[in-house]
């Protein structure tokens, strides 16, 4: 398995997004992806962004020296294509780390595959880190 790194830019603050956004409909994926990438800086996670083959992985996140989590952040995962998508990344990563993926749904199924399905508000909300 061969990482690269991918190029992506997250704001301090959201408002610059909208105020830069000229269509009125809100992209809640990298806008949730923004917000638990500051979320997760404000816990002293280090975070990097890459790929898994040509398969992005939202971020990898990383505290301590042998703690590391693989997240994936999505709105929902309502239609097939869009869980496929989320989903694809964990299934290529061939090690044991853990594997999360952040929605703004209820979760009904916490755990599908050994993949943490998580609600971001809830994370966020109870002051929650990775385990």
């Amino acid at each position: 398995m061969v990482l690269n790194r991918e190029r992506k830019y997250y704001l301090a603050d959201t408002s610059i997004y909208f105020a830069f956004n000229t269509d009125n409909r809100i992209n809640y994926g990298p806008v949730l992806e923004n917000i638990l990438h500051n979320y997760l800086l404000s816990k002293d996670y280090h975070l990097s962004v890459s790929k898994i083959g040509k398969l992005e992985c939202d971020f990898i996140a990383r505290k301590g020296i042998d703690n590391y989590y693989y997240i994936q952040v999505s709105k929902n995962i309502e239609d097939d294509k869009t869980s496929t998508r989320e989903y694809r990344p964990f299934y290529e990563i061939k090690d044991m780390y853990p594997r999360y993926l952040f929605l703004l749904d209820f979760i009904f199924k916490k755990n599908v595959d050994g993949i943490n399905n998580v609600n971001i508000v809830d994370f966020m909300y109870n002051n929650e880190e990775l385990k």
